[in-house]
């Protein structure tokens, strides 16, 4: 016989599934919607870095792999660690193609200006300049420069084209090069002392980096080593005595300690590196 308290519980639980019921749709719209905006978003921003790949693609090959790698080592708690990882992927892939992109160019911004400089003793002006260093230099710089050139011939103002540039490149070199230049052509300035003068900021500023990057070595070195001694040590174990460490790989529970080991190292090397970095 159905009691009050049990006719409450059959209510609140027909009330919560309807709602759930009713809800559902919506739900389902509104991630479905989100998700290709999130993923068009991402699509779109590494085709500016020429990485011409679809985020729902990487997003299934990052599944893929773990689904490869949850059957060889038996293991559902990798399998959907890495499958929630995965919905991650792309983004980290942006970030660090951009981290790398914005190094690579900042790396090759000297010679880029001084091009740029010579064309303009030339008697040039500084789109062709932008032009040589498109055709006569190597990528990423060309063919940043060459997206700055292809905004500036469809009809955009050469500061708004080079403006852009700093929004796909990360680099405070960059960043302070355009400014000189925007400002320079907006007072009507010597170009050409600009660029000079530019270039050997740049020197300075590279040389100044070199010797922090000396001084600050020894930080990176300790991080490096407390990074991969633990897990050495791991391995000594398991080689040493198997049946002692098979527990932390075989049961369910060792193998989420593990991964959630590898996530607080992750962060742990993420905070100490940006305590050992010093901005120039």
């Amino acid at each position: 016989m159905l009691t009050g308290p049990h006719l409450a519980v059959l209510g609140m639980v027909f009330s919560f599934m309807f709602t759930m019921v009713t809800l559902l749709p919506s739900l389902v719209t509104y991630v479905r919607e989100r998700s290709n905006k999130d993923f068009g978003h991402t699509t779109r921003e590494l085709d500016k870095f020429f990485v011409h790949l679809k985020a729902l693609h990487i997003i299934i090959g990052a599944i893929a792999v773990g689904a490869i790698l949850g059957v060889i080592t038996q293991s559902w708690v990798l399998a959907m660690a890495i499958t929630a990882i995965s919905f991650f992927v792309p983004k980290i892939v942006l970030k660090v193609w951009k981290d790398i992109r914005s190094s690579q160019c900042e790396a090759q911004l000297m010679d880029a200006l001084i091009l740029i400089g010579n064309a303009l003793r030339s008697g040039l002006d500084i789109a062709t300049g932008i032009e040589l260093v498109n055709t006569d230099m190597n990528p990423p710089i060309s063919e940043e420069f060459g997206l700055v050139l292809n905004a500036y011939r469809l009809g955009s103002p050469l500061e708004g084209a080079l403006l852009a540039m700093t929004d796909r490149i990360h680099s405070r070199t960059l960043e302070t090069a355009i400014g000189a230049v925007i400002i320079q052509r907006e007072t009507g300035g010597n170009l050409i002392k600009t660029f000079e003068q530019l270039v050997q900021t740049i020197r300075e500023e590279e040389k100044l980096q070199k010797k922090t990057k000396a001084v600050s070595s020894q930080g990176r070195t300790q991080i490096a080593f407390l990074s991969v001694f633990p897990w050495c040590v791991f391995a000594l174990f398991y080689f040493m005595s198997p049946e002692m460490m098979k527990p932390a790989l075989e049961s369910p529970w060792g193998q989420m300690t593990l991964i959630g080991l590898v996530v607080w190292e992750g962060i742990g090397i993420v905070v100490t590196k940006r305590i050992v970095t010093v901005d120039v």
